[in-house]
């Protein structure tokens, strides 16, 4: 288990980071890097072989792990989403089960949050914040859903007040998240074996929900996103045993989408709430 958290006394933050990575198994490397202002928590456990974990946080109050203890989630009327991340802690920490995973965060900025729960192997997780009040959180796999293979997940943030949210189970799913802006709000919920998502956003106060759900064909479910513009709201729903793939490209503010696609009737239909 390695943990880095604020020092006290004398001992600087940065060399409790070190004398943390010093308890790092052989099979992994860890390390953080913590300002001078803020807690900056970091908690990994690591369960396995071959793991290789890089995290690095520059600002304040930046924070990784916390997925132990729930975080609370709401949703308003209007679709806004406020995620309460749970604080890391030496019973609170980040997780990963399994082998040759890879996990690499990067953080610059204040009161960013990163929880993460991989289980499984060969899992590669990427993400790279840059901002203030930004905020992360990833599962893949649950106890449920021990085996969770070859996923893919690669998220980048530019700006201030953006959230991503993703849960996936499955296998050989492969995710990639790029916003440029400011409060923009991503929630990915994919429990098909097959999915690809990618979505690139410029803009500020976008709202998305992308769903990928059931079994697909044999090519499983696409999607891409690209947009440009500020207050656009898009769901979608990709479902049932056929595959299915959604291209959507918007240029402009204020455009309202929703996209339902199935081999059968939607199950939980969602709508788009305008912005």
């Amino acid at each position: 288990m390695v943990t880095s958290k604020k020092g006290n006394g004398s001992i600087p933050r940065k060399f409790t980071a070190i004398l943390a990575m010093a308890v790092m198994p052989l099979s992994g490397i860890a390390y953080a890097v913590d300002a001078t202002t803020g807690p900056n928590n970091v908690y990994i456990q690591q369960i396995g072989s071959s793991n290789s974990i890089v995290i690095e946080q520059v600002g304040g109050t930046n924070r990784v792990g916390g997925v132990t203890n729930s975080s609370s989630t709401t949703v308003d009327g209007t679709g806004i989403t406020t995620l309460n991340p749970a604080t890391p802690s030496a019973s609170n920490y980040g997780t990963i089960t399994g082998s040759t995973n890879t996990l690499a965060i990067t953080q610059h900025g204040s009161n960013d949050s990163a929880q993460y729960n991989i289980q499984g192997a060969n899992n590669s997780y990427t993400s790279t914040v840059t901002g203030n009040t930004n905020q992360t959180s990833l599962t893949i796999g649950d106890q449920n859903h021990a085996s969770n293979n070859h996923n893919t997940v690669s998220e980048t943030v530019s700006g201030d007040s953006n959230m991503i949210i993703t849960n996936i189970v499955g296998s050989t799913n492969t995710l990639s998240t790029s916003l440029t802006g400011s409060g923009n709000q991503v929630t990915q919920n994919v429990t098909t074996s097959n999915a690809n998502i990618s979505d690139t956003t410029t803009g500020s106060y976008n709202i998305y929900n992308f769903q990928q759900t059931d079994a697909a064909g044999a090519n499983g479910h696409g999607l891409v996103v690209a947009t440009q513009g500020d207050y656009n709201s898009i769901t979608t729903q990709q479902q049932g045993t056929n595959d299915t793939m959604v291209n959507i490209n918007t240029n402009g503010s204020h455009n309202t989408i929703t996209v339902r696609t199935s081999s059968a009737t939607i199950a939980g239909p969602v709508t788009a709430i305008a912005r």
